[in-house]
């Protein structure tokens, strides 16, 4: 028997909750990162929050690392490392020693703790410890638990840390013409085609949260008139600041389908009261003609999806309308949405295997078993060259908003197909001529 195979999974057709997805193993390599990972991208963005991360040494290093590398050295993260005795009698006072030296040293005008696993399993409670302290420190007190054993991965930290964003907020008089960008973890989002497009309508973009931002610009983030969600996990905080300050939200995520991203911009026209559409046709029209020339290059290859910075089911139903059959999808949850992406796969008469993703080391018993003609985001590349299979990445694809985010899409598909052809036609060549007697290892 086989000591991994498909077979162990479910299919599509039989998810219905979280509880119905399967690991290829019981022991998962590499794994899903933790929340604490999704508060530190968050958080780090912020070059003057201070983040106070409470925990162990593995917890609290990694946190720090993280931001280290990000801000080039000038991160503001600090640790309280627990020991033993904290443990056991409790860390309490500890950390309000730290917060009231930092306060009254580097006088921040905000710090985020953060708590994590062990000490949240003693019952540490932070957030009465932040409820308590606010009124003895002038920086503003955010609280964010981490309960790692509650999930399986980094999403509910960095929903937790930017729906706290939301406490440093104030009441401001709104700009008519200004809109807020929320959930954008990439910098350069002016160079997006929706910023593009809304800046020659007049429309100016008041914050970035969180990838450009400052705590003087979160107090003001509600001047903005609108709040555009590009990224799922900004949608509580931004039903947070709908509910506080009755901003309303547009739900504009990295979409695929033509008429999903028409509709988003329609909805954007109606909120600002401009024209948007009529000025984008040629992007459809590209969009339109790029779908057609992958069909007749995918249709009936076979793909992997593997760990991306998308939405697995939104991803392949999108790649089965350009003719690629999906054999495995691999998915960290079931999200909101993802009811209406798995019956459009269905609707094209698939039915993949579906596992958790994050686990490299069973996968690679299954690309011998299905040999798949791509592999959808991150490996080893010399794993899935040495099997013939075309590895594609789409992590650039992340910074784009709008129609350009299918048109590179396919782009980056067809440029790796092409570019894979060539390889294997030189390597038949140079075989043909004699490989290692031509200096070929």
């Amino acid at each position: 028997m086989k000591q991994f195979n498909l077979e162990k999974l479910s299919k599509l057709s039989e998810i219905n909750k979280n509880e119905d997805i399967k690991a290829l193993s019981h022991a998962i390599f590499p794994g899903t990162h933790c929340p604490l990972f999704g508060v530190a991208m968050i958080a780090s963005f912020i070059e003057d929050l201070v983040v106070i991360v409470a925990g162990t040494q593995e917890c609290t290093y990694y946190a720090k690392d993280f931001a280290y590398q990000r801000q080039y050295g000038k991160d503001n993260f600090y640790s309280v490392v627990t020991n033993k005795h904290d443990i056991t009698f409790g860390c309490e006072e500890k950390i309000k020693d730290v917060i009231f030296e930092i306060d009254n040293t580097i006088k921040p005008k905000a710090i985020m703790i953060v708590s994590t696993c062990v000490l949240e399993l003693i019952g540490e409670d932070f957030v009465s410890l932040g409820s308590f302290i606010q009124d003895k420190v002038n920086a503003k007190i955010l609280v964010v638990p981490t309960e790692h054993f509650k999930c399986n991965s980094h999403i509910p930290g960095m929903e937790r840390s930017l729906e706290q964003l939301v406490n440093l907020m104030e009441k401001c008089p709104i700009d008519e013409k200004s809109i807020n960008i929320l959930g954008h973890r990439q910098h350069g989002v002016e160079n997006t085609e929706l910023m593009k497009i809304l800046v020659e309508e007049g429309i100016h973009i008041n914050s970035v949260i969180p990838s450009k931002t400052t705590i003087d610009e979160l107090r003001f983030a509600t001047k903005a008139k609108l709040n555009i969600v590009t990224d799922f996990v900004a949608l509580p905080m931004a039903k947070k600041m709908e509910e506080e300050f009755r901003i309303p939200y547009v739900y504009f995520d990295k979409h695929l389908s033509l008429e999903r991203i028409r509709n988003s911009y329609r909805k954007l026209e109606e909120f600002l009261e401009i024209e948007i559409l009529s000025k984008l046709s040629s992007k459809e029209e590209e969009l339109m003609a790029l779908m057609e020339e992958a069909k007749k290059v995918l249709k009936g290859k076979t793909f992997i999806y593997g760990n991306t910075p998308m939405m697995a089911f939104e991803v392949t139903s999108f790649l089965c309308d350009l003719g690629l059959e999906p054999i495995l999808v691999q998915v960290r949850d079931l999200y909101e949405n993802d009811s209406i992406y798995m019956e459009e796969i269905k609707s094209h008469g698939y039915d993949p295997y579906i596992s958790r993703i994050a686990n490299i080391a069973p996968m690679q018993y299954i690309y011998e078993e299905c040999k798949p003609s791509f592999y959808f985001g991150h490996e080893n590349p010399m794993n899935l060259a040495k099997r013939n299979i075309i590895q594609v990445t789409l992590d650039e694809v992340t910074k784009k908003l709008g129609y350009e985010i299918p048109i590179d899409s396919i782009k980056k598909i067809l440029l790796s197909f092409q570019q894979h052809e060539e390889i294997k036609e030189k390597m038949m060549k140079i075989a043909a001529k004699g490989g290692m007697r031509h200096g070929v290892l």
